[in-house]
């Protein structure tokens, strides 16, 4: 997982780089800060010579790099983010379109819209952000600690004691919290996945009165996150307040350290000072991952969820020299194809033969299960046969020159699913997936030829919009519309 999540990262290394160093850039500044600080205050209360207009310049200084530091790193930390979401969102988009298919959609479609959404927001915040943030806490907790030892070695010894704590708190809590995160990813993919089919399925819910039903099935899987949520946010709200006990008490440790050196004269008042400040920076880092140790958890858990995406199987992408074209007229052949799905015991074929000549009209008949929609699937290479050949050829000097179907040859299969299959938008933009290149004529050649001429007759003809899966146009306007595609 962690080879993988640096994978990740390739191509805004440098971005996060920048992040990075801009936040230890400031913290140095801060540093730097703090003892010109405490000089301008010895100065000013006559414990130390020097040039107090010199050091309140330098403050200013200071003041304005750290500034312009958090400016450059928030500006490149929000835009890294943004890039870095649009691009996992799109590589890993286009590996799931072009993942094999075995019959069965791995992910339901909402949940995998999760995963698309907000897991990989997650992912993005936590590499640009989250990751920075975490070496910036590091540098400033090791460079205050350094700076304080300098002062004070007994003061720094107990303000890092602190430490072990945030790590022991951090330790116990770690596997819960993130078994409940992970519980609680999941029962957001279902209410995705609840909400989005019955968007899709609306009218039947409606005709089959099931909209009271659905609802409380919603609110059902809300209420379930909403317990799971409790229990973590009562695991974090312990640890969380057992880190910041230990931060309180190193904050009144430095300051009651300070108020006794100078009541006995060892501590200046620049000093106790820098003692405060110092504090402040130590503790401040360890408040800030105790703050991250969440939202961490919560990332490893997408990272997992993201991942299993990139597990996925795809089809082999062709170039356009790869693209098959088949000679026309041309037949299909089937030998021997023995073919089943996963988990099934009796396979849909076995050891089928059969050859459609060209130029001939075949009918495929056969009751529920037969395996109709299957020998399309096969032939047009969705799915492969466990044995046996198929392969389109054509006749030369009475031989047959044949050419293994994959899906190079995909595009040479002209089909025209059952049902619905149309998409949201214009019926223009329907009919071009068929062919990117056709020209309106030809379009309405392909209408006319599949009797859709009624598109003549709707407000913006090709430009008309339907909506999700032909809405707005009858079933058989729709099949009709989609035959059309399929002659382009």
């Amino acid at each position: 997982m962690i080879k993988y999540i640096i994978n990740l990262t390739h191509g805004f290394r440098g971005r996060i780089t920048i992040s990075a160093v801009s936040g230890i850039i400031r913290v140095a500044i801060g540093l730097v800060f703090v003892a010109l600080s405490k000089n301008a205050v010895d100065i000013a209360t006559g414990r130390a010579e020097g040039n107090l207009a010199l050091c309140i310049a330098g403050l200013i200084g200071a003041v304005i790099i750290e500034l312009i530091c958090s400016a450059v790193g928030s500006r490149n930390t929000e835009l890294s983010e943004a890039e870095m979401r649009n691009t996992l969102q799109e590589r890993l988009f286009s590996r799931v379109l072009n993942s094999t298919w075995d019959g069965r959609e791995s992910f339901h479609s909402g949940d995998m819209m999760s995963r698309l959404t907000e897991d990989i927001r997650v992912a993005a915040e936590c590499l640009c952000k989250t990751f920075p943030i975490i070496i910036i806490a590091l540098f400033q907790l090791i460079g205050a600690f350094l700076f304080l030892w300098h002062f004070s070695p007994s003061l720094a010894l107990v303000l890092i004691l602190v430490l072990p704590v945030f790590m022991f708190a951090g330790k116990i809590f770690f596997k819960k919290v993130q078994r409940l995160t992970h519980r609680i990813r999941e029962i957001e993919s279902h209410v995705q996945e609840n909400m989005q089919e019955s968007l899709q399925h609306r009218v039947l819910l409606l005709t089959c009165q099931q909209t009271r039903r659905t609802l409380e099935a919603i609110s059902a899987l809300n209420s379930s996150r909403l317990d799971v949520i409790r229990k973590r946010t009562k695991i974090t709200v312990y640890s969380r307040t057992a880190v910041f006990t230990g931060f309180q008490s190193g904050y009144l440790a430095a300051f009651l350290w300070g108020v006794i050196g100078l009541r006995n004269g060892t501590v200046s008042y620049g000093l106790m000072t820098a003692y405060l400040q110092l504090a402040g920076q130590i503790q401040r880092p360890l408040a800030e991952l105790a703050r991250l140790l969440p939202g961490l958890i919560q990332s490893h858990t997408s990272f997992s969820r993201i991942h299993t995406i990139e597990q996925m199987p795809v089809e082999e992408e062709l170039t356009d020299s790869e693209q098959t074209e088949t000679p026309q007229p041309a037949g299909i052949t089937l030998s021997n194809i023995t073919f089943g799905y996963k988990g099934k015991e009796q396979p849909i074929f076995n050891r089928f033969n059969y050859t459609f000549l060209p130029g001939s009209h075949t009918a495929i008949m056969g009751e529920t299960g037969a395996g109709k929609s299957t020998l399309l699937r096969l032939i047009l290479a969705l799915v492969k046969p466990e044995e046996g050949d198929i392969e389109l050829f054509r006749m030369e000097n009475d031989k047959r020159i044949p050419l293994p179907v994959s899906k190079s040859t995909r595009s040479q299969i002209v089909y025209v699913p059952q049902g619905n299959s149309l998409l949201s938008g214009t019926i223009r933009k329907n009919l071009l997936l068929g062919n990117p290149d056709a020209t309106e004529e030809e379009m309405w050649y392909a209408l006319h030829t599949a009797a859709a001429d009624f598109v003549h007759n709707l407000p913006n003809g090709l430009d008309t919009v339907c909506g999700e899966h032909g809405d707005g146009l009858s079933e058989g306007q729709a099949q009709r519309i989609a035959i059309a595609r399929g002659l382009l």
